[in-house]
């Protein structure tokens, strides 16, 4: 099912299902992840709700249940959130599992470097990226 808002005048009426979407967009809820996605036209790309990037244009997004609805419809998925892949708390958890993994087979403490390499991550954590 897609749901578009356009402007005032062609759709003045938001469902309740809409205004939580919105809602979930405007916090960029990762609770919302898996429940929709929503694309952008103007660029041709299909975001999770929790997705950084930019807010777009209310004109110019269509929600979808499902990624496979968004692909149907032409869009592509964006290269940032991965709507495609596992979400981000997946990633981490499969990291920090990983790493774990290194840390009880090792015969001594693995070094930081070895860590980062089992949980494909670098050794230095950076602010912009541990906020995200």
């Amino acid at each position: 099912m897609t749901v578009a808002l356009g402007t005032a005048a062609a759709d003045p009426v938001i469902t309740d299902v809409e205004a939580e979407r919105w809602e979930a967009l405007r916090r960029r809820d990762p609770a919302a992840d898996g429940r929709f996605v929503y694309a952008v036209r103007s660029t041709g790309v299909y975001c999770r709700p929790s997705c950084a990037a930019r807010p777009a244009r209310p004109e110019n997004v269509a929600f979808y249940a499902t990624n496979a609805e968004a692909e149907r419809a032409g869009f592509r998925p964006c290269k940032r959130c991965r709507p495609d892949g596992p979400s981000q708390g997946d990633r981490r958890a499969e990291a920090v599992a990983a790493a774990c993994r290194l840390i009880e087979e090792a015969e001594e403490a693995p070094q930081l470097e070895e860590l980062a390499a089992a949980a494909g991550m670098s050794r230095t954590i950076s602010t912009a990226s541990s906020s995200r």
